[in-house]
C-alpha cells in the first residue's frame, strides 16, 4: 500500500513538473542596442540651485464628528515651489498655480512639474509658483520607515520597522490604519477638500483682488474636477453672496489629464467599489435615500471608510523601488526578496508580470526569478508598455538586456477571474502594446539565471531618421521616439523624494460618495455647495491631456482650450523631461506657463 502512494505521489509530481516546464520556454527577441543620452539643457544641480520646495502647514482642526484624529490631521499641508531670488510674499509673484493630486495620489504627484516649471519660468524672466496641496489623509501616514530608508540609501531600514518592530528615532510602528482603527475617516470628503484649497489661498495671498488677478487652481486626474468643483464651490453657504464662489478667487483653471466639468462617468471608480448600484440617476429621491445609506454606513462601520483599492504595503514596495532606481540604478535589484510577501504585493507583481492567464495562475517564473537592475525593475513596475493600469503609467523607456515577447494579459476575460481586481480596475486597464520579459534562466529548474536586465531610458530609444525602438531582427517594434517622453530617474523622484510622496495609502471613500453626490439637486442639505457650475464660462480655462489613454477623469466636454499631447501617457503630463528640448520640447509645461502669464491681470 505505501509502496502505491509513494508511486502516485511520484507520479504528481512529474505531472507537475512537465506542466510547470511547459508553462516556461525562455527566448524570443532581443532589443536591439540604444542611442546615447542626449545633452541636457539644464542640471538637476542648477534647478536645485533656483528653485526651493518647502513644506508649509496651516493649522486647521480636521472633523471631529466621528472620532478624534491624530494631531497631523489638524494641519492643511502644501508644497511651495517658488525661486530663490524672489521674496517671501507670494503676492508678488506673477502668478501661482495651486494644484490638487489625482485619485490615489500625494502632492508628491508634482515634484518635478513644481521645480521645472519655476525654473522655466525664471528663465523667461517671469515669477512663477506652484503649491501642491496634499489631502489631510496623506498626513496620517507614517513614512518614518520610508524616510529612514531614503537618508540611508537602503531599503532594510524600511523593512526593520514596517515589519521587525525596529524603531527609528525612538519611534516604533504602531501599525497600518484600518476602517476600524480610522472611524473619523468618515468625515474626510468633499467639504473638506474644498475647504483646505480655499483655506490655504486666502491664508497665503488674503488680497482678493489679487488672487482674481493670479492665482490659477488645477489639478491632475480626478485633480481636474476637483478643480472645476472649487470653482463652483460656495464657501459660505449663500449663492446670493459670490464675493466667496470659488471662480471669484482664481484667475483660471487648469486640468492635467482631468477633464475640467463633473459628469455620472467620472463615479466609475467609486460606484465598482459599492456594496450594489445606485438607484437610477433620474430618481432624486432614491439617490438622495442611497448617499444618506452609504454615508450612514461609512460612519457605523458597515462600509469602507478607506477606498478598497490598495493597502500600504503595495505603495512601500513601489517607493522603495523608486528609491533604489534613483540611489542605485545599476545595481542588481534584491528588492523583492527583502520585502515581506503579502498577498495584495503578490497579486499585483502578478497582475503586471504576468504573460498569460495561465502564466498568471500557475506563475512560474515568478518575477524574483528574473534579474533586474534597480531603474529596470521600476521600468517593469511602472512603464507603459509592462504596467497594465492606466493611471500609474508613464512613458520612461524600454528594457535591454534579454529577451522581451509580447504579453497578451489581462484581458477583459482574465480580469473577470481576478477577484475585486476586475471590478475595480476594468476602466483603467490598457490592453495592447504590452511586453513581458522572458528569459529567468536556461529552464524551469535553472530560474535566476537568466541575463541581467537593464534600462534603456526615454532619450536613448530613437532619433528622428530612426524613431523605431525594435528587436535585433527589426521584427518587432517595442516602441518610438515619440511614445518615450519621461527620463526614469525624475519619475522616480516623483514617486519616493522627500517628505511626502506619491501613492495616497488611506484614500476615502467619502470623497468618492460626495462627488457623485453633487449631481443632484440635495447636495446642499449635506453641506456640498457646488452651487456655480452655470457661472463659469468666461472663466479662462485650459486642458492638457494625454494622447495615449482615455481614464474616465478625463472624459468630459472641453469647457475650453484643450490640448492633447500625442504619446503621453497619464503621469507623463507631470513628468515628460523638459531639460532635453534638442529630442523634443515638453508639451505640458511650457503651455501652461504661457496661459498663466497670458490671464494674470494683477499687477
Amino acid at each position: 500500500m505505501k509502496k502505491r502512494v509513494l508511486n502516485l505521489v511520484s507520479f504528481l509530481i512529474i505531472i507537475l513538473l512537465v506542466l510547470l516546464a511547459g508553462c516556461y520556454t525562455p527566448g524570443g527577441p532581443v532589443p536591439e542596442e540604444p542611442y546615447p543620452s542626449v545633452e541636457r539643457a539644464w542640471t538637476q544641480e542648477e534647478v536645485d540651485a533656483a528653485v526651493a520646495v518647502e513644506e508649509v502647514s496651516i493649522y486647521a482642526p480636521a472633523p471631529r464628528d466621528n472620532g478624534v484624529p491624530p494631531e497631523a490631521a489638524d494641519y492643511i499641508t502644501f508644497l511651495r515651489f517658488r525661486s530663490r531670488s524672489a521674496g517671501d510674499d507670494p503676492a508678488d509673484a506673477d502668478a501661482v498655480l495651486v494644484v490638487m493630486p489625482g485619485f490615489y495620489c500625494g502632492s508628491n504627484a508634482f515634484y518635478y512639474l513644481g521645480r521645472q516649471m519655476v525654473y522655466m519660468a525664471s528663465l523667461r524672466g517671469a515669477d512663477i509658483e506652484v503649491w501642491a496641496v496634499e489631502r489631510r489623509p496623506n498626513r496620517l501616514e507614517d513614512l518614518a520607515g520610508l524616510n529612514a530608508a531614503e537618508g540611508a540609501g537602503d531599503a532594510t531600514a524600511a523593512v526593520d520597522y514596517y515589519n521587525h518592530g525596529v524603531p527609528v528615532e525612538g519611534k516604533t510602528f504602531g501599525g497600518f490604519l484600518t476602517d476600524a482603527t480610522a472611524p473619523y475617516l468618515s468625515e474626510f470628503g468633499m467639504e473638506l477638500v474644498m475647504e483646505d484649497v480655499y483655506a490655504v489661498i486666502t491664508t497665503m495671498v488674503p488680497d482678493p483682488e489679487v488672487r482674481r488677478g493670479k492665482v490659477f487652481v488645477g489639478g491632475h486626474s480626478l485633480g481636474g474636477p476637483l478643480t472645476h468643483i472649487f470653482a463652483a464651490w460656495d464657501f459660505d453657504g449663500d449663492p446670493a453672496t459670490l464675493d466667496d464662489a470659488g471662480y471669484r478667487n482664481c484667475a483660471g483653471l487648469v486640468g492635467l489629464d482631468g477633464a475640467l466639468s463633473l459628469t455620472m462617468g467620472m463615479m466609475e471608480p467609486a460606484t465598482d467599489a459599492l456594496p450594489a448600484n445606485p438607484p437610477d440617476v433620474t430618481d432624486d429621491d432614491g439617490m438622495e435615500a442611497y448617499y444618506a445609506q452609504l454615508v450612514q454606513g461609512m460612519r457605523e462601520g458597515t462600509m469602507p471608510r478607506i477606498f478598497p483599492l490598495l493597502t500600504p504595503d503595495a505603495p512601500m514596495v513601489m517607493e522603495l523601488a523608486a528609491m533604489e532606481a534613483d540611489q542605485q540604478p545599476q545595481e542588481e535589484s534584491t528588492l523583492l526578496e527583502e520585502v515581506p510577501e503579502t498577498e495584495l504585493v503578490d497579486l499585483m507583481l502578478k497582475l503586471l508580470h504576468s504573460r498569460s492567464l495561465d502564466h498568471f495562475l500557475v506563475h512560474v517564473p515568478d518575477i524574483t526569478d528574473f534579474r533586474y537592475t534597480c531603474e529596470a525593475l521600476l521600468g517593469a513596475i511602472l512603464d507603459d508598455n509592462f504596467m497594465p493600469v492606466k493611471i500609474v503609467q508613464a512613458s520612461m523607456g524600454f528594457l535591454q538586456g534579454g529577451s522581451v515577447v509580447r504579453k497578451d494579459f489581462p484581458l477583459p476575460a482574465d480580469l473577470a477571474q481576478v477577484p475585486l481586481l476586475g471590478d475595480l480596475l476594468g476602466s483603467f486597464i490598457s490592453l495592447d502594446g504590452l511586453f513581458i520579459a522572458n528569459d529567468a534562466g536556461p529552464s524551469v529548474f535553472a530560474l535566476g539565471k537568466g541575463p541581467l536586465y537593464s534600462w534603456v531610458d526615454f532619450d536613448q530609444v530613437g532619433r528622428p531618421a530612426d524613431p523605431a525602438y525594435q528587436d535585433r531582427q527589426g521584427n518587432i517594434t517595442y516602441t518610438t521616439m515619440m511614445e518615450e517622453v519621461s527620463d526614469i530617474r525624475d519619475v522616480a523622484q516623483v514617486v519616493y523624494k522627500g517628505t511626502s510622496n506619491l501613492l495616497e495609502w488611506y484614500f476615502t471613500m467619502r470623497l468618492m460618495v460626495d462627488m457623485m453626490a453633487l449631481l443632484f439637486p440635495f447636495a446642499p442639505d449635506y453641506g456640498l455647495n457646488y452651487l456655480h457650475a452655470a457661472d463659469l464660462g468666461d472663466m479662462p480655462k485650459l486642458e492638457i491631456m494625454a494622447g495615449s489613454n482615455l481614464n474616465p477623469f478625463s472624459q468630459g466636454t472641453p469647457p475650453g482650450e484643450r490640448l492633447v499631447l500625442e504619446g503621453y501617457n497619464h503621469i507623463d503630463v507631470l513628468t515628460a523631461a523638459a531639460d532635453r528640448p534638442s529630442l523634443r520640447e515638453n508639451e505640458a509645461f511650457d503651455p501652461l506657463i504661457d496661459f498663466m502669464l497670458k490671464n494674470s491681470t494683477a499687477p
